[in-house]
């Protein structure tokens, strides 16, 4: 078997599988095709793959993303594996709804606590475009405890649940405008809470309570996707622009950046060495769990693009940190959707969740295929090799 890296990237015309050829990655096949990928995670425990699509449902691979079942219907914009417990899957939609499976898909039930908080709380749940509804677009289940959840509301807030979803709390005081994008707690500290929305960065100290601006060094308003890596001071990678998509228009477009943090988000310096202009937006920045040098970006025009612009998108990698960069893919497509990129190699998946946190895992053990069915499957057995994986006989 290959002990090459795979990538799994999330586009608006479906999953591409990536492999490592040296210092470059050659596309291998394009699964889901035609499809806009909203989110795309995998259970670091089993391998399976989770792809969420708006206005369709969540898809799930148990063999490198060469086949797909959909598993779940709905308008899906946010999707999460607990990492303590690798059966229980959510789904975030639009309008704000909150799903869970306990089952790896198998059948789903509302949370239904999330539609018990205050109307007042509620009413922040919009959006500005038609049809005007907010949604889930980012779902942090706390490894350390997976009854606490944080739920990154696009439009509305960021709200909280330490039993599961029975009870939510609303956190959204201290931020200005409730246009969150990512909320994630410290790996080293699980009172330590960061929210990355259209207007600022925000850290709290106390389990999201006591919001305050952490953007010492930043000289872009738009912050999109960030990573957490452990240490003393935990290191944070974020994507950023300036204004937000509607403004992109411009000659100069994006102005997107990266932006690197070593004392847990107080303060921010500029990555460059290599990153293109940025006129394309840097959707999503990830790690590499088995190079803890190693760093992915994620990039592609924006949905506002110059009417008859040629659309594309690319992955960037560093080897240190994020000193220097080199365009490790690139497509002339509409490609990468919110930097959705998603790693693997000899690992049956050691995959992020929705915002890129690792865990790998050694193939061992059987897993399982689920024939396309909604609910109710019946199951035979099929490995996941340590490359792309196998599909059942």
């Amino acid at each position: 078997m290959s002990d090459r890296r795979m990538m799994y990237v999330g586009t608006e015309k479906g999953v591409v599988v990536l492999g490592e050829d040296g210092e470059r990655w050659r596309e291998e096949r394009t699964t889901l095709p035609g499809k806009l990928i909203e989110t795309l995670v995998a259970s670091a425990e089993t391998g399976t793959l989770y792809a969420g699509l708006s206005h369709d449902g969540v898809y799930m691979s148990t063999d490198g993303a060469r086949s797909w079942d959909r598993v779940f219907t709905g308008d899906v914009r946010g999707v999460a594996v607990d990492p303590s417990n690798p059966a229980t899957v959510y789904a975030g939609t639009e309008p704000v709804h909150l799903y869970r499976s306990q089952d790896s898909g198998d059948s789903w039930s509302e949370i239904e606590g999330l539609q018990r908080l205050p109307e007042k709380v509620r009413d922040e749940w919009w959006f500005p475009q038609p049809p005007h509804q907010g949604h889930v677009l980012s779902i942090f289940v706390d490894p350390r405890n997976g009854k606490r959840l944080y739920l990154a509301i696009e439009h509305g807030g960021v709200v909280h649940t330490e039993d599961g979803g029975a009870t939510w709390e609303d956190l959204s005081e201290g931020i200005e405008y409730l246009d969150i994008h990512q909320v994630g707690v410290d790996p080293s500290a699980e009172n330590l809470v960061y929210a990355a929305t259209a207007r600022g960065f925000y850290r709290s100290e106390n389990y999201g309570k006591d919001w305050v601006l952490a953007q010492g060094g930043l000289t872009r308003d738009y912050f999109h996707d960030f990573i957490a890596r452990p240490g003393a001071s935990s290191t944070l990678y974020m994507t950023t622009a300036n204004g937000s998509p509607p403004s992109w228009i411009r000659p100069t477009r994006s102005e997107s950046a990266v932006y690197c943090s070593n004392d847990n988000g107080v303060n921010w310096r500029q990555l460059g060495g290599g990153l293109p202009p940025g006129e394309r937006m840097m959707w999503n920045v990830t790690s590499d769990p088995l190079d803890d040098a190693r760093l992915y970006a994620g990039g592609g025009d924006a949905p506002v693009a110059p009417q008859g612009g040629v659309k594309g998108g690319d992955v960037w990698m560093s080897l240190d940190r994020g000193d220097t960069w080199s365009r490790a893919f690139d497509s002339p497509l509409s490609w990468v959707h919110r930097g959705r990129c998603r790693l693997t190699n000899n690992w049956a998946g050691f995959v992020p969740d929705h915002r890129c946190r690792f865990a790998p895992r050694r193939c061992s053990t059987p897993s399982t295929y689920r024939p396309s069915r909604l609910h109710s499957r019946t199951r035979s057995s099929a490995c996941i090799s340590r490359c792309t994986g196998c599909a059942p006989a």
